[in-house]
């Protein structure tokens, strides 16, 4: 196998998703290495192999699905000019240790619960273990061969000012003031990403606002209030998947726990994916990790904090009126807060 390492110090050479493992493979065998990838490390490689994240843009064939084009850190590495994260005064950033800092041993066997073989570790984690491997190949460099990250200016964020005299009684009034407010400081935040001024980290801050801000909308908008209580928003599985928008992400599962969840919980936002009565958890998600269109709901409710049910009431009231009013000019007024809709009969 080739000694070849991605940008983000993976081992593409021993990579299970790359073309290197699978050469001497059945379909048999190569079927039992996928079902044994999925077992450790919870997804399943896909058939048509990764060309490396090293292949430029313009010679990876149309219908590779790996490397992925869009990836912040090989963008933030061709734009920074060098060879790999290694090179960089930033390592290790937090926009690589959430990525190859995610997979070694200690992690995957603390999910297992069990410890695995020598032969399951080199085979499907120790590819993965990309901060060690770029550790070692910062050791071997010369001070002036360590460049500074390629950097942009910070984004300007815009808010609407909260409508005057909204004709609405002041609870409700102050609800919308809630939803405001809510929709503002996430605009505002920086969702507990530091180095946000480098190429990677603000195109992630960009990034992770626009999936959260859709989130939102889409449980606003296709939520429907639970009838026990009413203070939850549940939307079925095949609508939220139906109505992403552009943001794709918002299927890979893990995102959406680790880090859309994790986000709106710092707001006063509680959201839970609930399996239906009689489906295993296990079967909520592909292979991939991509959730599946049936078997589970979303629910979505307010902490007091944030106004709880009333305050809920309101997201779902004006999301609807921009959505009617907007179609798909609407979500675009809804990420600047602009209730000027509320003033509308």
């Amino acid at each position: 196998m080739p000694n070849l390492v991605s940008k983000c110090g993976m081992d593409c050479g021993a990579c299970p998703w790359g073309p290197y493992p699978r050469k001497e493979m059945t379909a048999k065998d190569f079927e039992q290495y996928r079902n044994d990838a999925k077992r450790i490390l919870g997804y399943m490689p896909i058939k048509t192999p990764c060309v490396t994240c090293q292949t430029p843009d313009s010679e990876i064939p149309k219908e590779s699905r790996l490397p992925n084009r869009k990836c912040l850190i090989r963008r933030c590495v061709d734009k920074t000019g060098v060879p790999n994260c290694a090179y960089c005064a930033s390592f290790p950033c937090d926009t690589l240790k959430a990525t190859a800092g995610a997979w070694n041993r200690e992690s995957i066997e603390a999910k297992l619960g069990a410890p695995i073989s020598e032969e399951a570790y080199h085979s499907f984690v120790e590819p993965f273990e990309g901060i060690k491997r770029l550790e070692a190949i910062r050791a071997s460099l010369k001070p002036d061969e360590i460049v500074e990250p390629a950097k942009i200016p910070t984004s300007e964020t815009r808010i609407a000012d909260f409508p005057r005299n909204l004709p609405f009684s002041k609870e409700e009034t102050a609800s919308f003031k809630a939803v405001h407010n809510l929709l503002a400081n996430l605009a505002r935040s920086s969702l507990g990403l530091r180095g946000t001024d480098t190429f990677a980290q603000q195109h992630k801050l960009e990034n992770q606002r626009a999936h959260v801000s859709r989130f939102l909308w889409l449980l606003g908008n296709y939520g429907k209030f639970e009838k026990e209580t009413g203070t939850s928003l549940v939307v079925d599985a095949e609508t939220y998947i139906d109505n992403r928008g552009s943001e794709k992400t918002l299927a890979i599962w893990s995102f959406v726990e680790d880090t859309v969840f994790k986000v709106l919980s710092e707001f006063g936002v509680c959201c839970e994916r609930v399996a239906l009565e009689g489906v295993d958890s296990d079967d909520l998600t592909t292979g991939t990790g991509y959730l599946r269109k049936k078997g589970w709901v979303l629910q979505m409710s307010f902490e007091e904090k944030v106004g709880s049910a009333a305050t809920l009431k309101a997201l779902q009231t004006y999301v609807q009126r921009l959505d009617n009013r907007y179609g798909a000019r609407a979500f675009q007024r809804f990420r600047d807060a602009d209730m000027q809709i509320l003033l509308e009969p």
